[in-house]
């Protein structure tokens, strides 16, 4: 895998938020959704962990689950923190 730089990678998630603006200001992004589209970027590949996307997220991110009416489990989404 070529040298990945964490900037490029916080400059990803940076620009779907800002091109997804319109979703709000709680926009998130499905986890597994994420994955995809930074995999098709070619800023990560599957399998790999502690990688500059991984320590992108960390430092632009957090993780929310989101729930039913009855509280059961839906699906995680990255939010900006």
């Amino acid at each position: 895998m070529k040298n990945i730089k964490v900037e490029w990678c916080e400059n990803f998630i940076r620009a779907w938020f800002a091109k997804h603006a319109f979703l709000g200001p709680n926009a998130g992004i499905e986890v597994n959704c994420f994955w995809k589209l930074a995999e098709a970027s070619g800023l990560w590949e599957r399998g790999t962990y502690g990688s500059p996307m991984s320590k992108a997220l960390e430092n632009l991110c957090k993780a929310e689950i989101v729930s039913d009416e009855n509280g059961n489990y839906c699906y995680t989404v990255f939010r900006l923190a």
